[in-house]
């Protein structure tokens, strides 16, 4: 979030001065103060202009390569989803399907759309285009005609998903429908036995049950947005009649802000902690001052609205996000809150990590990153001090940061409007990560009483899973390509979609690793993928959830790697690491487990072979390995 300390002029000023050095962070923080500042929409083309021509950013841009499939002219939102791009962090570029060729784009196998080869497939028609009978000519029809079409067209948007998922693993994004600005009915719409609404209702209740039937298709809740801030605003008559662009220049912003929700998940960029203060933000008023029963929390305003802050924290935790504090507080006074205020809704056990002292918030911050082994990119610190959250902006820019309002009753909104934490799927690891993150702990102060790694290791009793990814756990085997940044030898992100359509080829192997110890069920941690060609094993995906890093289960993957190259007789197992700002953990996997380096591109890509033959990667002998009849494995 950008504060308001600084003019537009000085905000442009920043931003060409950061675009010069290639310095990603103070270009993104500069643009954002751009887009938020009063006219903010005025600088979308400029900004667009500059990101579509700057390359080699100092820290790298995460690449995404969209369709937007429209039956309006969509090329308007194009600026607004570049800059949006920009802002979290992703190099976003864009190919437009001819006007309204939204469906020739999907079933011509040769379609630009096909050669184009999309990451995402954004599909955005409206309503009165896909099915004029049930906006413009409602009245025409009688309600079994009404069905007829509504059926028509469920079964018409299944088709077209089928034959794009028969030729791309792109994910797909289809926008629902709203209701009309006028019911042609009018105020007796509701009246009747299945009005306009109603109908428009079910339509969306069909469209939601066909992405649900599609691998990585999602709603975009069109009708939402359009509810949210008004359809009176939302469209521009003037310009769908003069140009086909239906949506007001000054909402498309809206529309790609909600892109971006989806477009962050499925990059990873999704936010995994979030740090509080605590004065004037977790409840009203400053403890040091007013304390332990001065403090404003209850069931009166302004206590109950902090109260329905927590609440949202909470329901955050419960979605597998993690919770912190970063607080210039005595501990001993936040200590007594915890244990004697009866109107606080959370509890010590929430929070992972607490850091209240009267150090920098700025060291706090990068405390909790450490302790939690996530990256600063990956925490939202909320604070209701503009000075505290410009401090922490300046020194941490890759930090998301949130200044809250001045009124406590907005400040659910603030933390939730973007989306921040928003994921395309919610695992059991998910609802039980607080759980994990405990149980992490208490392996590490293992360790630390331990004489040797190896009685570490032993101590820790680990059982390792290698199952085959089927439907049970594709959900969580995507999730972790997309999730996964440190013990990840490539980075690349897949579908749903894309993992199944490999699951059925016989090259590939792919399989999910799950780990217990004597601290409990860890469930899927890892994820590998390998394609035989020839007489090679050629891995594709290797990638390890950070919480189990540095317990060899890696070792465990490879030997099972080598187990299956050798039951496929296949003579090389092969692999690569791209190097990323994140994944040095990995960097040193195949040297350190004997493979050969082959190659190196000027880039830092690395190629790495092991000859079967003369050496594979042995078992480690103090956990037991687990494997059901389709997955090699030792037990």
């Amino acid at each position: 979030m950008t504060f308001r300390t600084q003019t537009q002029a000085d905000a442009k000023e920043a931003f060409v001065a950061a675009k010069k050095e290639r310095n990603t962070y103070q270009a993104i923080h500069a643009a954002r103060g751009l887009v938020q500042g009063e006219g903010g929409i005025r600088h979308l083309n400029f900004l667009s202009r500059e990101i579509e021509s700057t390359t080699n950013w100092r820290v790298p841009l995460h690449p995404l390569k969209i369709a937007l499939l429209s039956s309006f002219s969509i090329e308007f939102a194009q600026p607004a989803i570049v800059t949006y791009g920009f802002l979290n962090g992703l190099d976003i570029k864009v190919y437009r399907g001819g006007f309204g060729q939204f469906r020739q784009e999907i079933l011509d196998p040769s379609s630009g759309l096909y050669v184009y080869g999309p990451d995402v497939v954004v599909l955005a028609v409206e309503g009165m285009d896909w099915i004029p009978g049930l906006y413009r000519q409602f009245l025409e029809h009688d309600e079994k005609e009404i069905q007829t079409l509504v059926s028509q067209t469920r079964e018409e948007i299944s088709d077209l998903l089928k034959a794009l998922r028969n030729r791309s693993g792109a994910a797909v994004l289809v926008h629902n429908f709203a209701p009309p600005n006028s019911l042609a009915s009018g105020i007796i719409d509701g009246q009747r036995q299945a009005g306009q609404r109603q109908w428009v209702h079910r339509l969306n209740e069909a469209l939601a049950e066909v992405c649900r039937q599609t691998d990585s298709a999602y709603v975009v809740d069109y009708a939402g947005m359009v509810g949210r801030f008004g359809a009176e605003i939302w469209y521009d008559e003037r310009m769908r009649l003069y140009a086909r662009a239906p949506i007001a220049a000054d909402q498309l912003p809206h529309l790609a802000a909600e892109y971006m929700k989806y477009f962050r998940a499925l990059r990873g960029l999704s936010k995994k902690c979030v740090v509080v203060d605590l004065d004037n933000t977790l409840w009203g008023g400053v403890l040091g001052e007013d304390g332990l029963h001065g403090i404003r929390l209850g069931n009166e305003y302004p206590g109950n609205a902090f109260v329905a802050f927590q609440q949202e924290l909470l329901n955050l935790h419960r979605r597998g996000v993690l919770l912190a504090v970063a607080s210039k507080n005595n501990p001993a006074d936040v200590d007594e809150v915890f244990a004697q205020n009866k109107n606080m809704l959370l509890e010590r056990k929430h929070f992972a990590c607490l850091q209240i002292h009267w150090n920098a918030k700025s060291e706090s911050l990068r405390a909790i990153a450490q302790e939690l082994n996530i990256g600063l990119e990956h925490i939202v610190f909320v604070d209701d001090n503009p000075v505290e959250c410009e401090e922490i902006s300046r020194a941490l820019p890759m930090l998301t940061v949130i200044c809250l309002p001045d009124q406590p009753e907005r400040y659910s909104r603030a933390l939730l409007q973007d989306g921040l934490f928003d994921s395309l799927t919610l695992s059991s690891e998910d609802l039980r990560r607080g759980e994990l993150y405990k149980q992490r702990d208490q392996a590490e102060a293992l360790r630390a009483d331990s004489g040797s790694l190896e009685q570490f290791y032993r101590s820790l009793e680990m059982e390792i899973t290698i199952a085959p990814v089927e439907k049970a756990s594709l959900v969580r085997a995507a999730q972790l390509t997309q999730k996964t940044n440190q013990f990840n030898v490539t980075t690349i992100r897949y579908t749903e979609a894309e993992i199944t359509m490999r699951m059925s080829r016989p090259e590939w192997h792919l399989a999910t690793v799950s780990v217990r110890d004597r601290f409990g069920e860890s469930g899927i941690v890892g994820f590998l993928m390998a394609q035989a060609s020839g007489k090679s094993f050629v891995i594709d995906s290797f990638l390890l959830s950070c919480r189990v890093i540095g317990r060899t289960v890696e070792t465990a993957m490879l030997a099972h790697l080598c187990e299956e190259a050798g039951k496929r007789n296949l003579m090389e197992l092969h692999g690569r690491i791209i190097p990323t700002a994140k994944n040095a953990p990995v960097r040193q996997l195949f040297q350190q487990h004997g493979f050969d380096k082959t190659a190196e591109t000027e880039s830092g890509e690395s190629f790495w072979k092991l000859l079967l033959k003369e050496r594979s990667v042995a078992w480690p002998d103090w956990m037991k390995i687990y494997a059901s009849d389709s997955v090699s494995g030792k037990e």
